[in-house]
């Protein structure tokens, strides 16, 4: 099944998939299209003071992840009933707004995780299920590898960097 939703704004979407994902992705988008709306409306104005509060901005992720030469961590661990695929979702978040990389490879996100605590050895293993839920997409072979989230992805990533925020 295929869908591509452009809505009067300009904002647009192109899924490609089972019918489950395209509904799901479908309600984060259009569910989120008013905190879209807000973070562009904001972004035009040259006040520091409506961007403080956007949502996933820089202070949230700077407080779950720390930044450390051509890398990141998380600052601590995600609570016990949070898996690796988790942890590695709230590091893809974090890639993107603190790396300005959106696709790091999975040589990359591994390498992030063992910095963070959790001894990985497979990502792709790993990540398979959250791949085949959606939260992720895959692309690349091997360690060049990339990995990217989705919109219901970067959502779930954002509630994890919130949990652990709060526990630091």
């Amino acid at each position: 099944m295929r869908l591509k939703l452009k809505l009067p704004s300009g904002a647009e979407i192109e899924l490609e998939g089972p019918e489950e994902f395209i509904r799901q992705e479908r309600e984060c988008f259009t569910k989120n299209f008013s905190a879209s709306a807000h973070w562009a409306s904001a972004q035009r104005t040259t006040g520091s003071e409506a961007q403080k509060d956007l949502p996933g901005e820089d202070p949230l992720w700077h407080k779950a992840i720390q930044e450390g030469g051509k890398g990141i961590a998380l600052r601590g661990k995600l609570p016990k009933e949070y898996g690796v695929s988790d942890a590695s979702l709230v590091l893809l978040g974090g890639s993107g707004t603190i790396l300005k990389n959106n696709q790091p490879t999975a040589f990359q996100l591994a390498k992030w995780l063992r910095t963070s605590g959790y001894p990985v050895q497979r990502i792709d293993r790993i990540l398979q299920k959250t791949v085949q839920k959606g939260e992720i997409l895959a692309s690349g072979s091997r360690r060049g590898r990339r990995y990217e989230l989705t919109l219901s992805g970067k959502n779930k990533a954002l509630d994890l960097a919130r949990t652990l925020s709060q526990l630091l």
